[in-house]
């Protein structure tokens, strides 16, 4: 059967699509034919992949409304055994359906159906809102990743967003279960440690053990556009996200006898082969910003000022301060005479 699970926060900027494109990595690296379906109109799971968004022709916009079948949107990663449904811009369309439309919230769970059992885990990278994009993922879902970043707006979001999954399991009449995951975590700083001590403290078992830490690594990976396994795998950013697959393979497949440490050696050891394949680099071309002309915006072109104009200017400068002190001496003399 195949775990579907999803990656929320209402709260942006908490590394959702970090988090979905390394964990998915992860689960692959350790044998597992994985597909991740991007939700965010941003589109930064395809990019996070090193794939270029301009060559997006249809996606999970399509899947979504029941347009193409999931077979055509899918696209193939360098990445083996890693599939994407991207994201298009057109996603954002979505968030203004009607509610009197059809059961609008299961069309994902509905397009989901037909995957043919040849994904053994579907991740879906969810966008920074709780909208009707949001509201498919939870309901297609089985569970539900939190990445939570360690800072003072933390746990009120979390309690909104154990509200919204309490909502589903209550009006959808669905099993959802849920984990957090602590991210951008800095146990160097106080408040990191306070935030991190209070959530596991009201939480408990539902908080995994790992905290992704505040590496830089992670960072280069996405701007490189690699997950962070293959780019820097023994970097303490690699290593906690390994962990953390660890720990999404026990919470997922609860009847597995393997220990946490079976899968991390397990995914180490995928990691590892993925890193001799020479087809495969540790990170593919840099995002760049088009370039103006190529654009179709035009390159302007700054000719330098005349002389004239700039004798003008100076000439101009040189009256207004004239005038500036005039004015100056001319207020001054009439408070005196005032007084």
């Amino acid at each position: 059967m195949t775990a579907i699970i999803a990656v929320m926060n209402h709260k942006g900027g908490v590394g959702k699509t970090t988090t979905s494109l390394n964990i998915a990595s992860g689960l692959a690296a350790g044998g597992n034919a994985v597909l991740i379906v991007d939700m965010d109109p941003q589109s930064n799971a395809a990019t996070g992949l090193g794939i270029d968004i301009k060559t997006i022709k249809k996606g999970s916009y399509e899947l979504v409304l029941g347009e193409e079948p999931l077979a055509n949107v899918v696209l193939k990663t360098d990445l083996p055994d890693v599939s994407l449904v991207p994201a298009t811009f057109q996603l954002a369309a979505l968030s203004t359906i009607s509610s009197d439309d059809e059961d609008p919230e299961y069309w994902l769970r509905e397009s989901l159906q037909d995957h043919g059992g040849i994904y053994d885990f579907i991740l879906i990278d969810c966008p920074p809102s709780f909208g009707i994009l949001s509201l498919n993922a939870l309901v297609a879902a089985q569970k539900v990743i939190v990445p939570v970043q360690s800072e003072s707006f933390a746990i009120a979001g979390l309690q909104q967003m154990e509200q919204s999954i309490e909502d589903i399991r209550v009006e959808a009449d669905h099993a959802l279960d849920y984990r957090i995951l602590m991210t951008l975590s800095d146990h160097k700083q106080k408040l990191h440690q306070l935030v991190d001590t209070e959530i596991r403290a009201h939480f408990k078992e539902v908080v995994f053990q790992t905290s992704i830490p505040v590496e830089p690594k992670i960072a280069e990976s996405a701007f490189l556009g690699r997950p962070v396994l293959l780019h820097s795998p023994y970097s303490s950013g690699g290593q906690a996200y390994v962990k953390a697959c660890a720990e999404v393979l026990k919470w997922a497949l609860p009847n597995d006898a393997r220990s946490l440490e079976d899968y991390h050696k397990q995914i180490m050891n995928g990691v590892q082969s993925w890193m001799r394949n020479k087809e495969l680099s540790a990170g593919s071309e840099p995002v760049h910003l088009d370039d103006p002309a190529s654009a179709g915006m035009g390159a302007k072109t700054t000719n330098p000022p005349a002389a004239a104009e700039v004798n003008s200017f100076k000439v101009s400068l040189r009256n207004g301060v004239i005038l500036a002190l005039a004015l100056t001496i001319g207020m001054a003399l009439a408070f005196l005479g005032m007084e």
